[in-house]
């Protein structure tokens, strides 16, 4: 037996097991809608494992952060665009105003 969960469920379940400092709000809609459009291209459902999200996914101010933090050979020209394409060579990134989800990799 599965539940169907809403965006407003999804969101406030990291609240419930004491998460909600994981992820800001506006980063936790975009994996819902991130999570919803692969469940969906799969054909299979997923189960909503707010931990385990908190352990697969990291939220970044910036794709150029979070590159950074993962070993991106840039230079100071080098622009959020840049960053941003080589984040999408090498693992899942969400992106929404205000930064990026990116799969921990």
């Amino acid at each position: 037996m599965k539940t169907t969960v809403s965006e407003f469920q999804f969101v406030d379940s990291f609240r419930a097991c004491g998460r909600e400092s994981q992820f800001t709000v506006p980063a936790r809609r975009a994996l819902f809608e991130y999570l919803e459009e692969y469940e969906n291209s799969i054909a299979e459902e997923l189960t909503l494992d707010p931990i385990g999200i908190c352990c697969g996914w990291a939220e970044y101010p910036s794709a150029l952060k979070a590159a950074n933090d993962y070993g991106f050979k840039g230079n100071e020209l080098d622009t959020e665009e840049a960053a941003l394409d080589w984040l999408h060579e090498q693992t899942q990134v969400v992106e929404f105003e205000g930064g990026v989800v990116i799969q921990l990799f």
